[in-house]
């Protein structure tokens, strides 16, 4: 009996009504347009929903969240199952065609073999070719899984369970011979048994040793043992790849809402950062597998990180550069095609897609790409301006005036590289008359000159043509004070040796009053007449740029120009200088003399980041004394000190920050305690609630030590434990549902057991549910190797329930 449905009809506080249900679920979509994003408010959502029976009211619930959440596995799991215990095999139908391919949940894949078990039970021989192909489908797609096991003992039953003679027979085995019908059956059900025993997922061990007997059995023993040794080593070498597997696999998540970077918090972050890992360790190609096979399972792999990932830019892009990397075209731009679908406002993913029809020899797909855009972003404009209606314009990607400039540049190198000069120029005046119709207040998008301009000299070797540009571009007032923008103009008059020319538009840009304030500007002027004029025009320069200074920029110009008197071509750091030159440091306000903390004017980035000692101990390190070592962080740490804001946006008193990183790294900081962490907040545990060693009631117990601290640990929060051990162990299920070890399975009849309840065993509190639902196990040791008593019934609870959704 399902734990939820069974909640549904027991006592308990009274839900919401369906009706209200759909309306908060509609206020929480409402939100996502305007990019906010209620965790919490869907949890609660989702969690009063699933004890629910599916009806009229409650199937537009599921639509609307489904909609909003497209990859959301236990949601799609859910409305499958009671879809199907409902008996509405066509909606079931139409659930399996919107989400089966793009969420490999092996829940969702479970449930889909048992609609075909069911749609074609009593069909005869044509039955059974169905639940054949669709178990072989299933294997291809999701058969490089670790909790794949019962999948292939499932392909084994139906293969051996066929009598010869009967017609059902005949359909798996067409190309049987009469009288040979038996070598013919093991011939096919060695191929799959072989294909099983190299994939390392949780029922290796037993499906080994039954492939043993299966060969040993047969009627040729020189034969077998010859074919065993073959196999034994890539069995081997199955099973040593997954301990690490299995290690890697018991952190992850499939449950967690798909949301975009920075948007779940914590937890969000940290699971990503995992998933990475995982999917660089099965790129890595630990087994030594065959490129087919690798492809197979670093794409299922890459698919279920989608799952939960499906708005992070960097895993399509990864995802697509190895397809590449690996000689794939085609499934590499089909993976920016999915992304793009997914993120229609990320452009990296459009132009990379261009990138690779670039590559492989058909331009024309990339120049349709930016043309699109290029399209885009008139129509965008048009409509702002009043001379397009929004309905003729159909759906449009938004963009901002940089993003525009970047897809504006970029087709004009695309259109030098593949059609010549021509397309490009005619290009770059329709980005221009884009450019020209901006408003006032938005970016003047000036590196749309400077490339064009640049794109001419260095291809074309046109200089008339380049200068042409940048001097259009100083027509705009917006350009014209871009200080980038004419240091990048006097680039390219000193590359072509006009110094005059550069000099005079030195005077004419600072002529300005707005320019006259910048001090790059005048900088470069000081370093051009250093490396063109003589000492006396540098003077000169230095007395115009004192003079037109104020505050804290000509401080800041001040202390910069005996430096670059000594280094006209700016190619030093000015930290480099210093040592060269025999100058001291730049110096650190707050040092020997315990001053207040301030910026330095002329004072390379960063020369103002003080030490941790140096918050602590007022005269910092003593004369003579040789700073210590940083000290090695842990990863979630480092994640957490880069995420804090800089010393100068501090105010009040500044903690010891020494002191700080050294209780931090007390601290049991890994993966599995993070997590536990995460869901203790989120399910609303205070510190105090939150599991500290006996006797933690001071600051030097800090709550989740480090291991080698900790106490002998008392029952586990959440967990009730027996004289016998945790009640429940093996590897951690990872699609929402906890795991078990209800012992020893017996192997009579078809090899499977009966299905077991969907929850765990004993009570919980909502803590070891979160937990649950998240398929994080802290009982699970190293030394447990995973494997089961045989295929027959599996160990943990993940798969007894995955063996619940095959079973008639």
């Amino acid at each position: 009996m399902d734990r939820d449905r069974e909640r549904g009809r027991g006592g308990g506080r009274p839900g919401p009504a369906p009706g209200q249900l759909l309306d908060k679920v509609r206020q929480l979509r409402a939100k996502i347009a305007q990019d906010v994003y209620d965790v919490a408010g869907w949890d609660q959502v989702w969690e009063e929903l699933k004890v629910m029976q599916l009806s009229e009211e409650t199937r537009p619930i599921y639509e609307e969240l489904s909609a909003a959440f497209p990859t959301k596995a236990d949601v799609w799991c859910k409305y499958s199952e009671l879809e199907l215990a409902a008996g509405n095999l066509d909606g079931l139908r139409d659930i399996f065609k919107r989400c089966l391919m793009s969420v490999p949940s092996l829940e969702l894949w479970a449930l889909y073999m048992k609609l075909i078990r069911r749609t074609n039970k009593g069909k005869g021989a044509d039955g059974v070719v169905e639940i054949r192909n669709a178990l072989h489908f299933t294997l291809e797609r999701v058969g490089q899984d670790i909790n794949s096991g019962p999948f292939w003992q499932d392909m084994l039953q139906l293969l051996q369970s066929a009598k010869a003679g009967t017609p059902e027979f005949t359909a798996l085995f067409p190309q049987a011979i009469p009288g040979q019908e038996d070598n013919t059956r093991m011939a096919a059900v060695r191929r799959v048994y072989q294909q099983a025993v190299t994939v390392p997922h949780h029922h290796l061990d037993g499906l080994w040793r039954d492939y043993q007997r299966f060969e040993n059995d047969g009627p040729n023993k020189q034969f077998a043992k010859k074919v065993l040794d073959e196999w034994s080593p890539k069995y081997q070498a199955a099973k040593a790849v997954y301990r690490e597997r299995r290690r890697r696999a018991a952190v992850l998540s499939y449950a967690l809402w798909p949301l975009p970077p920075g948007k779940g918090g914590l937890l969000q972050d940290q699971q990503a950062q995992l998933w990475r890992e995982y999917l660089a360790y099965e790129r890595t190609n630990p087994q030594g597998l065959e490129p087919a096979v690798l492809q197979s399972r670093v794409s299922l792999a890459s698919d279920q990180a989608l799952i939960c990932f499906l708005y992070f830019p960097d895993f399509w892009l990864e995802y697509a550069d190895w397809h590449a990397a690996c000689g794939r075209p085609e499934e590499a731009a089909n993976s920016l095609t999915k992304g793009q679908a997914s993120l229609p406002q990320c452009l990296q993913l459009r132009m990379l897609a261009a990138d690779l029809h670039e590559r492989t020899g058909a331009p024309e797909q990339a120049v349709a790409i930016y043309e699109g855009l290029a399209v885009n972003l008139e129509k965008q404009q048009a409509i702002q301006r009043g001379t397009l209606a929004a309905a003729e314009a159909g759906p449009l990607l938004p963009m901002n005036a940089e993003q525009g400039e970047v897809v504006w540049v970029q087709y004009m190198q695309l259109l030098r590289r593949v059609d010549g000069d021509f397309p490009s120029r005619k290009l770059f005046l329709r980005a221009r008359k884009w450019q020209q119709a901006l408003q006032a207040n938005e970016y003047g998008c000036w590196r749309l000159y400077a490339d064009a301009a640049l794109l001419e000299w260095r291809r074309g070797r046109d200089a008339a043509a380049a200068r042409n540009i940048f001097e259009k571009g100083l027509e705009d007032a917006r350009i014209f004070r871009e200080p980038q923008y004419a240091i990048a103009y006097l680039d390219l008059l000193c590359g072509l040796g006009d110094l005059d020319n550069a000099r005079a538009l030195l005077a004419r840009v600072l002529a300005d009053e707005a320019n006259a304030k910048c001090v790059m500007l005048w900088q470069r002027y000081i370093a051009f007449e250093g490396m063109s004029g003589d000492l006396a025009a540098v003077v000169e320069v230095e007395r115009q740029a004192m003079a037109a200074l104020r505050g804290e920029e000509a401080e800041q110009l001040r202390a910069a120009l005996p430096l670059i008197r000594r280094d006209f071509t700016l190619l030093r750091s000015p930290l480099e200088l210093r040592r060269i030159l025999g100058l001291p440091a730049a110096p650190i306000d707050g040092g020997a003399s315990g001053g207040g903390g301030g910026p330095t004017p002329g004072a390379p980035p960063g020369s103002n980041i003080r030490p941790p000692s140096a918050y602590t101990n007022a005269g910092g390190a003593a004369a003579g004394q040789e700073p210590q070592p940083l000290k090695q962080l842990p990863p979630q740490l480092g994640l957490f000190i880069n995420s804090l804001p800089p010393p100068q946006a501090v105010e009040g008193i500044v903690p010891d920050v020494d002191q700080v990183i050294d209780a931090l790294l007390t601290m049991d900081l890994t993966a599995g305690t993070v997590l536990q962490v995460c869901l203790d907040l989120e399910s609303g545990k205070t510190l105090s609630q939150m599991g500290q060693p006996p006797g933690a009631t001071s600051p030097d117990h800090p709550p989740y030590p480090h291991p080698h601290m900790q106490e002998p640990p008392g029952p586990h929060y959440g967990r009730p434990e027996g004289p016998g051990g945790p009640p429940y162990g093996g590897p951690p299920g990872p699609y929402g549902y906890g795991q078990g070890s209800p012992g020893p399975v017996p192997r009579g009849g078809g090899g499977y057991p009966e299905p077991y309840g969907d929850g765990p065993p004993g009570g919980q509190d909502e803590y070891g549910k979160r937990r649950y639902q998240y398929g994080y196990d802290p009982n699970q040791g190293d030394d447990d190797d995973g494997y089961d008593n045989g295929y027959g019934g599996g160990r943990d609870l993940y798969h007894q329930r995955l063996r619940r959704r095959m079973d008639q």
